[in-house]
């Protein structure tokens, strides 16, 4: 127990030291604490929870690992500058293009979600169920009957959720039309029960209301702890007790650190054959597929494994699986990497590109207890689609005489000197 202690004392100190450092030249909060909160309760939690979720000291070290490697990146991006500078204005969208583009998306995410439930509601057994049928069966007949429709703009959220707080910022729009956009994109999660897409759209608000908006560090861990709340909810209406709830919590979280010792110890239940047998490249498989180029590769949905009873091995499993140890700091710093630069942008631009992709970003590390958003094909979907949108608000030029916006960019400078 002493060495244990030990051990974990001299990383936290160590993790510590590295986000000290990095605060002094990251200001705004964002990546690094939803990522470090994250990680520090998983690792010292599943310590805590007793069998069958401890996890065996080399697992542990391989965590902290890449914890380790995931905040290094953002100390070689940043160097000795602040991760802030002034607001690019070559960025500033179209007033009238970003108001219509924004009503148009909610309006069809809103339209193509009652829609699809509607059209469902009749293989629905509500008696049996209740509301919790939308769980228990939307879920597999969503997978089986959604349209392209659906695919594109069921949860596009992440994509006018963003719009909506850059056109308030800009005073494009009224604050009810951002509280109507937000408003929305919660109905449009909970309309299924589902907690991927509302731990999602949670992360959207935290996200782009930090980018936006003048957060201060309190305010970002007050934005979590309200905004996560429908999660918990969702959760509350599956009609568990409280002995039920925390033993689902308990597997929900900490499971996937204990099932990816089977991962490190070579010993994950899969033995079918692949044509391509790389866990790492699944959105390269998914398109290979398509084009009839092969039949067989890895499946997003692990196997399951029986102490925990789990199929989440979290965002390490690919890379691990694919290339050991080595593939699982890869995996880490790939993640953080992306994270910094995408941070920056987003602050520096305020463009619905990566505004938008920050809060995917953030959402991919808010989920990385279960799995790699970063491998899946849906990263590059919401990429064109944000292309085609920026396309779409942009202004053809932003002069550079406009008095209005030279002026605000020189009292930026001035300020910050």
């Amino acid at each position: 127990m002493a060495v244990q202690i030990g051990f974990n004392v001299f990383f936290l100190a160590f993790i510590g030291l590295l986000l000290f450092i990095l605060k002094k030249k990251i200001d705004k909060p964002g990546y690094l604490d939803i990522y470090s909160s994250l990680w520090f309760i998983l690792l010292i939690g599943s310590q805590w929870a007793g069998y069958p979720y401890s996890a065996n000291v080399s697992t542990l070290f391989v965590f902290y690992l890449a914890w380790i490697f995931f905040l290094l990146p953002s100390l070689f991006f940043y160097g000795q500058s602040n991760s802030v500078g002034p607001i690019i204005h070559n960025y500033v969208p179209n007033a009238n293009r970003l108001r219509l583009t924004l009503l148009a998306l909610m309006v069809i995410s809103l339209l193509v979600n009652v829609v699809t439930v509607y059209s469902l509601s009749g293989s629905l057994n509500f008696i049996k169920f209740g509301l919790v049928a939308l769980r228990l069966q939307g879920r597999k007949l969503l997978d089986e009957q959604s349209t392209i429709l659906y695919q594109l703009f069921a949860k596009c959220f992440i994509i006018y959720v963003p719009l909506a707080m850059i056109g308030y910022k800009y005073k494009y729009i009224s604050k009810l039309t951002l509280f109507s956009a937000c408003f929305i994109g919660l109905f449009t999660c909970i309309i299924t029960l589902t907690r991927a897409p509302i731990l999602s759209w949670a992360v959207t608000i935290i996200t782009a209301s930090s980018v936006c908006f003048n957060v201060t560090q309190r305010r970002f861990y007050t934005y979590i702890f309200f905004l996560i709340s429908p999660v918990i909810i969702t959760t509350m209406l599956f009609g568990m007790d409280n002995e039920e709830l925390l033993e689902m919590a308990k597997l929900y979280i900490f499971g996937g650190i204990k099932a990816y010792e089977t991962v490190l110890s070579g010993k994950y239940p899969d033995m079918s054959f692949y044509d391509v047998k790389l866990y790492s490249i699944d959105f390269i498989n998914y398109i290979l597929k398509k084009a009839s180029l092969i039949e067989r590769y890895p499946s997003l949905v692990r196997e399951y494994t029986y102490a925990p009873s789990t199929n989440v091995y979290t965002y390490l499993d690919a890379g691990t699986l694919d290339f050991g140890v080595a593939g699982a700091i890869l995996s880490a710093s790939i993640l953080g990497a992306i994270a910094a630069y995408i941070h920056h942008k987003a602050h520096v631009t305020r463009d619905v590109l990566y505004v938008s992709y920050y809060c995917f970003i953030n959402y991919t590390i808010a989920i990385s207890f279960m799995n790699n958003e970063l491998i899946r094909i849906n990263g590059f979907i919401l990429l064109a689609e944000l292309l085609i949108i920026r396309a779409i608000i942009k202004p053809a030029s932003v002069p550079f005489s406009d008095s209005s916006l030279l002026k605000k960019s020189l009292q930026v400078v001035y300020d910050r000197s």
